[in-house]
């Protein structure tokens, strides 16, 4: 079996929505890919004839290190604009209240490839899952977890409706 060191990757990345970055994150960015099967049973045969793919599933989960407004509005899917006060005193307020939608959002997250390239994940479509616990704790950063579920975008060609995986060589 032959190993190449050069293709264990490490290393930090960045993560925006929409285009916008989200700041630092704590603890990576984890894609996720799960798929169910189920035996192909018959009455003819004591063991499976086989196995077949019923579901699939596609998630990006991270933690944001910066609790910030736009942060908040965005993995609670809040609708209302932040009310920006330059002051004195300066203010900025997010309006917080139920929503029954769904938002949906691209992703991308940027990375180093094994060859050194500038590997980039982008994501057609997602939304916030889960947000879990943001605990304010003394002595400890406050972050924000949180899951997005990627959802095909049928508009693409098959094969094609998750999103894109490309490594460029670095302009740098």
């Amino acid at each position: 079996m032959d190993y190449t060191a050069k293709n264990v990757l490490v290393g930090v990345g960045t993560l925006t929505v929409d285009a916008v970055s989200v700041g630092y994150t704590s603890g990576g960015v984890m894609l996720t890919a799960k798929a169910e099967r189920v035996d192909k049973e018959v009455d003819q045969s004591y063991a499976p004839i086989g196995i077949m793919k019923v579901r699939e599933s596609f998630g990006v989960q991270t933690n944001l290190a910066e609790a910030t407004l736009e942060n908040l509005k965005l993995v609670w899917e809040q609708t209302a604009t932040i009310a920006v006060v330059v002051g004195p005193p300066a203010k900025k307020t997010l309006k917080w209240g139920m929503n029954s939608s769904v938002v949906e959002h691209t992703l991308s997250f940027k990375g180093k490839s094994p060859e050194g390239f500038d590997r980039t994940f982008s994501v057609f479509k997602a939304v916030v899952m889960e947000v879990g616990d943001m605990a304010h704790q003394k002595d400890k950063i406050t972050l924000i977890p949180v899951t997005f579920r990627v959802l095909p975008d049928v508009t693409k060609p098959s094969g094609e409706e998750y999103g894109t995986i490309e490594d460029i060589t670095s302009l740098t």
